[in-house]
């Protein structure tokens, strides 16, 4: 369905009403026309709804006509970006009736400005503390984002280490992260957390309370024994803003309601000013329908106008390349992707025909356990609505590392930034563990062997250790998409090390009752190979790879 204009379009109808009305009368100046009633008048009109789904069979129906899903939905019910009245009328068409929750949603977001001022304001008198561990009043834009990265890599240079994702987006724009952890120059075999923001472009608080995060680690490393113990003992990867060019433009006010990245044709880089135009508002690649595992399938749309286009291919945007190769490089035992809204803990399998994970009992149970912290509903990714394609459809399956997705947020996709604070330190029966309570178990988790597994043994002091496994990840369709996890660390002084790894068998091949083996190599630096192992080890074990022949010639 293509939607081509939406907002931008009652700029240029509340402009030439009010010139109508100046050749009316020049000479007795008139107010400006009220926008929503412009809007109201040419259908215009972008509203929340709540649309009824009484059965799963109308959920799925429903995500089949290509309109813009909130994320958010429960018994009887899914909400819906409703574009104006040609969204209506073919809900209506469709059979489907709703409530409206919010009857324009430009005028909400100008008034969660002004909350947002009111806030700033409150702060600056002191009669609000800015209670974030940033100590941040509004919103971020990006320039914020790559500031305060590197800012904290300055501030603490043996806890943070900046990098930069391996490609540009779309619009040539650099995507950066933070690395933390005790000594994070130093490879050293531990478990790592990775979390996620802004996959979703308007979704504005997932970068905010990945990036605070980071913040509460370094500020409170030392202060909350919590802490300190997991950056002993783990690494904590950030990726704020994994949707660059989308966010900039939704944060800007260009178009608010940006979803997706900036693909405006398949195969080719958008020209300078194209993604803005209005007339590609619609368009883009939704980077959360993008990944390989299972790409193609249910709640993923084959229109590139829709908001969830799942792309011309699997992994065929830079930005989902990204996060692929971040994790592939990394062994990310737990993985939080944060979205809004719906307060959810989802986890795996996304799609409702799918088996249980092999790992449903440990995999529930943290995803349980984080729940009773933020408050949120802790459950399946498919009982919101299926997809395919997203994050942990490929992190989970290709790793065996635990992966979720945080939906926060009752009603909306960036409310007023007082809520940012509510979110991560909890409100109501949540206050004083919210969010922050709920990823520092998550970081916990990463550091339990129990739920992920560890090669121990000998080596040469300074002998590059590799592990890897190519493999190939399956789509919807069948098509086969090559892969490869490569990891390394470096045997420490004294000769002893400790690998701290995801399981060697991948859980889709545990479903089909196989096992897979991880080949580690011993090397010089230079990359010379001297000995290589073949690991099989599970999820919860331990096994020991003394690399004797590698330290007779290294």
């Amino acid at each position: 369905m293509f939607r081509p204009n939406r907002w931008t379009r009652i700029i240029p109808l509340a402009l030439a009403a009010v010139l109508a009305v100046g050749a009316v009368n020049q000479v007795q100046a008139s107010a400006p026309p009220d926008r929503k009633a412009v809007a109201a008048e040419a259908g215009e009109l972008v509203q929340l709804i709540r649309v009824g789904t009484a059965t799963d069979a109308d959920r799925k129906r429903l995500t089949t006509l290509d309109l813009d899903l909130a994320e958010s939905s429960g018994p009887g019910y899914t909400d819906v970006v409703a574009y104006g009245n040609g969204d209506l009328r073919f809900l209506k068409v469709a059979g489907f009736r709703w409530s409206v929750l919010e009857d324009d949603l430009a005028g909400a977001d100008r008034e969660r400005e002004k909350a947002d001022a009111a806030y700033a304001r409150a702060v600056a008198a002191k009669k609000v503390a800015a209670t974030l561990p940033s100590g941040r009043t509004s919103y971020r834009q990006l320039a914020d984002y790559n500031n305060d990265l590197s800012s904290l890599a300055q501030q603490y240079p043996t806890k943070a280490k900046l990098f930069t994702l391996k490609e540009s987006s779309l619009e040539n724009r650099t995507i950066r992260g933070l690395e933390i952890s005790r000594n994070v120059n130093v490879s050293d075999g531990k478990p790592v957390f990775l979390m996620l923001g802004l996959h979703h472009a308007r979704e504005w608080p997932s970068g905010e309370l990945t990036i605070e995060f980071a913040y509460d680690l370094l500020k409170n490393d030392g202060v909350d024994s919590r802490i300190t113990n997991i950056l002993d003992k783990a690494r904590v990867v950030v990726v704020p803003v994994v949707n660059p060019d989308g966010f900039n433009l939704s944060r800007t006010l260009g178009y608010e309601m940006k979803r997706k990245n900036c693909r405006i044709v398949n195969g080719q880089l958008p020209t300078s000013g194209q993604c803005a135009q209005s007339s590609n508002q619609s368009r883009g690649v939704d980077l959360n329908r993008n990944y390989s595992g299972f790409w193609g399938g249910p709640g993923a749309s084959t229109s590139l106008t829709s908001e969830t286009y799942r792309g011309a291919s699997a992994f065929s945007e830079p930005e989902s390349r990204n996060i692929q190769a971040l994790v592939s490089k990394h062994q990310v035992t737990t993985l939080i992707t944060n979205h809004t809204y719906s307060n959810l803990v989802l986890r795996e399998p996304g799609y409702a025909g799918a088996p249980q994970t092999p790992d449903e009992s440990i995999y529930k149970a943290l995803g349980d356990q984080m729940a009773a912290q933020n408050g949120y509903r802790s459950q399946y990714s498919y009982q919101l609505y299926d997809t395919t394609g997203v994050t942990e459809d490929w992190s989970y399956y290709a790793t065996g590392g635990l992966g979720f997705t945080f939906e926060h947020g009752a009603n909306s996709f960036h409310p007023a930034f007082s809520n940012v604070v509510n979110y991560y330190f909890g409100s109501g029966s949540t206050a004083g563990k919210g969010n922050r309570a709920a990823f520092l178990l998550a970081a916990e988790s990463t550091i339990d062997p129990a739920r992920h597994s560890v090669i121990t043994g000998t080596g040469p002091a300074g002998a590059v250790l590799r592990l890897k496994k190519p493999f190939t990840t399956k789509t919807w369709n069948g098509t086969q998409v090559p892969d490869v996890l490569e990891t390394t660390m470096v045997v420490p002084t004294g000769g002893t090390y400790t690998w701290h790894t995801n399981p060697s068998s991948r859980p889709i091949v545990v479903q089909e009752g196989g096992t897979e083996n991880w080949m580690l190599t011993c090397e010089r630096p230079d990359g010379q190979v001297l000995e290589s192992r073949s690991i099989t080890v599970a999820r919860g074990a331990s096994v020991t790879a003394n690399l004797v022949a590698c330290a007779a010639v290294f």
